[in-house]
């Protein structure tokens, strides 16, 4: 059985007019250290305080600049907020480049504390006092509410069935209905190893393509439950509907108003954990700040660089209420057989890559 631990951010209590960039008023509420820690509380073994120490090592002694960042650092930071340059330059006050040893120390000792006196002090202790404090002296509207109330919810994965395999998805706000209908749009064209040769090659990369189309044209149906109904999202899910928007794919490119696409912004900070241990045990896991450098907000008393994912809200939705929790791409997703296994995430620039990996592994046998 497969549990799904939402610890999405949320939309703060109070929430001002936000311009259309990354800024203080983007900050969600995190839930990331309220996630671990309930996940820690139903499966670990480890003791708390072990799970931080190779982070906190990290942090404090440093590491290299990536090549990436190292370029994102001169175009972002220099015209970012005086405390995160400080944070990405050296001791004469140049920016770091490729290479280049960046420590968080700050960040080392904030985990410290919570790896001694645990989640709470993030949330309702000198922590989440220090970082409300940090966050609305640069005009955010975060308060110590919205910390002290957000809590985790457990519930259980969607199964999705694909021919031999079983796919298993996290419900909305998560995305993963969107990678499942594909999944689902191409498996009634009977795709196989034959469908990657000679002339078939050219349409079987069209109608795949065909399929993300369509299918991106409904993520901005995918909602909170706590405020709109999923039933709309779990007919996404089922042959019939997949059926239906395979009946309207055509051997030629429609014309765009067809797929009803309406433009969203990209998150591009995600990063994705997959582990399968020994005992048959999996986890598959995702964590973001959004944009590069999110809302290029650093909170000096806590090391924290702020997210600005009240942004992925822009274009989909009219109205936000408290405690929303955010619909994006980015989701966990498992594809089992009775003799593998494989963990993986979607996110819009990211799902046409996980899906020719589970298409490929799926329909045309290559892995």
């Amino acid at each position: 059985k497969l549990g799904v631990l939402k610890l999405r951010l949320t939309r703060p209590l109070f929430l001002g007019v936000a311009p259309k960039f990354a800024c203080s008023h983007w900050i969600g509420v995190p839930g990331e250290i309220r996630g671990y820690e309930k996940a820690h509380r139903m499966y670990g073994k480890l003791p708390w305080a072990d799970l931080f120490q190779p982070t906190i090592k990290l942090a404090r002694e440093g590491f290299p600049v990536p090549p990436v960042q190292g370029r994102y650092i001169h175009k972002y930071i220099s015209n970012a907020t005086q405390k995160l340059r400080e944070l990405f330059s050296d001791q004469s006050g140049n920016l770091l480049k490729a290479g280049d040893i960046v420590k968080f120390k700050k960040l080392a000792d904030t985990l410290e504390v919570i790896a001694e006196k645990g989640a709470d002090e993030f949330y309702s202790g000198r922590i989440a006092q220090d970082l409300i404090s940090d966050i609305q002296e640069a005009g955010g509207t975060l308060t110590a509410e919205d910390l002290e109330e957000y809590a985790v919810t457990v519930t259980d994965a969607w199964a999705v069935p694909l021919g031999e395999y079983q796919m298993y998805i996290p419900p909305p706000p998560a995305g993963a209905t969107v990678l499942s209908l594909i999944l689902n749009i191409l498996k009634g064209y009977q795709l196989s190893p034959a469908s990657l040769s000679g002339e078939k090659k050219t349409l079987a990369y069209h109608r795949y393509i065909e399929a993300f189309k369509f299918a991106n044209g409904l993520k901005k149906y995918i909602r909170d439950p706590k405020f709109v109904s999923e039933e709309l999202a779990k007919k996404f899910t089922t042959d019939s509907f997949a059926d239906h928007i395979r009946s309207l794919i055509r051997d030629k490119t429609l014309d765009p108003e067809i797929y009803n696409i309406a433009p969203s912004v990209d998150g591009v900070g995600t990063t994705h954990l997959s582990v399968l241990a020994e005992d048959g045990s999996a986890v598959s896991v995702s964590s973001t700040i959004n944009h590069i450098f999110g809302s290029k907000i650093f909170s000096p008393r806590t090391g924290i660089i702020l997210n600005d994912e009240l942004s992925d809200f822009c274009g989909r939705v009219n109205q936000i209420s408290p405690g929303n929790q955010i619909s994006t791409t980015p989701s966990s997703t498992f594809i089992s057989q009775s003799w593998n296994t494989s963990a993986s995430q979607s996110q819009s620039k990211l799902l046409l890559l996980i899906y020719q990996d589970c298409s490929f592994n799926i329909h045309f046998n290559t892995y």
